[in-house]
This record gives structure tokens, sequence and C-alpha cells, in this order.
């Protein structure tokens, strides 16, 4: 029986690993509050936000045996939220563009995508080229290919702080070119580049 109140957080992260549903449900009760605020922030439905809520606990209870419990939890989740936020709009939006080119191929009529895609392409190629090289790789592996913290660390051989640095510092050299050429998008994607950890 778990003591609730003696329990350390890693300790219940060893717990968990080891299939503990008790270690888990106090896990998530810890959380889910605030990660509920966050995803809010992020998808503006709470519909969604209760769906992504329950899509990153269920990851983290099939991932389980692979976490670490010297690693920041908080920082898990909210990177975790933030890709399934980005996925989410992502799908929102191709899905928006699909049903304006139905409407528009069946009334003739011109419908102007909300969104250039080609245009914001360009615009994230650029602001990726303004990075350094070692920030672009990092970013690159982490926001674009999915890579954990564990497997850029193991890959490039750079600790996890470092990761986080060159992460936060493309983030902001990202926004600022996102601010000068896609205003409306930023309202949008900003908050999907954040890496603050939950608090």
């Amino acid at each position: 029986m778990i003591d609730r109140d003696l329990i350390t957080e890693r300790e219940l992260l060893i717990q968990l690993q080891g299939g503990n549903r008790t270690a888990f449900d106090i896990l998530y009760r810890k959380y889910a509050t605030r990660l509920t605020i966050k995803l809010l922030q992020l998808v503006k439905s709470e519909e969604i936000a209760q769906d992504l809520l329950q899509e990153i606990f269920m990851k983290i209870w099939q991932m389980r045996g692979a976490l670490k419990e010297e690693q920041s939890f908080a920082a898990l989740l909210y990177t975790m939220a933030s890709n399934l936020s980005l996925n989410s709009y992502r799908a929102a939006v191709r899905e928006q563009n699909r049903l304006m080119k139905i409407r528009s191929s069946e009334s003739y009529t011109h419908i102007e995508e909300d969104i250039d895609f080609e245009e914001t392409n360009k615009v994230l190629h650029h602001a990726l080229s303004t990075l350094t090289d070692r920030q672009r790789e990092v970013y690159t592996l982490h926001k674009l290919d999915g890579k954990s913290y564990n497997e850029i660390s193991d890959l490039l051989q750079i600790s996890h702080s470092a990761i986080n640095q060159h992460i936060q510092q493309a983030n902001k050299q990202i926004r600022v070119i996102l601010k000068d050429h896609l205003p409306d998008l930023l309202l949008l994607v900003v908050p999907l580049l954040a890496t603050n950890c939950l608090k």
C-alpha cells in the first residue's frame, strides 16, 4: 500500500515502471488538472483537451517501462501535450481545407484557403535556416522527427540541459521570424513552440 503523503515523485515513477496502478493514479490526479489547463490554452476546446489528456496518460501507461525516474515528469507531460496539440491542429486544418475544396468543386466558385501551406512552409524553412547548425539539428530531431531527449542525447552525445537550451533558443528565434512574416499564424503556432515545464 502506497502512503501518498510520504512517497516522492521519483519513487512513484519507479513504482509506475513496474506497472503499479496506484502510482499511476496518484500521478494522474496530481497533474490532470494543470495539464488540462495547458491543453485548453493550446487547443481552445474543452472536448479536444479532454481527449488529448486521456491520450497522453494512455501513452504514459504504455511507455511506463521506459520512463526515467530522474527525468522531469512534468516536462515530459508538457512536451507530449505540445506535440499532440500540434498534431491535432494540423489535422483540423487539413480537414477544413478538404471540406473547402469539396465545396469549391460543387459550387464551381473559388474559396481562398485560410492558410497558405506553401507560404507557411517557406517561412518555417527560412526560420530554421537562421538557427545555428546545432540548434537546427536538435530542433529538427525533437520537434519535427519526434525524438525524445534521451534519443537525442544518445545520438548527439549532449546532455538534456544542453538539448533544452538549444530548443529554447531555437524557439525564440523562430518566434521572431514568424512574428515578422506570419502575424496571424503566430497566435496559433507560438503556444505550440513553448517548452516551459508545468509549474
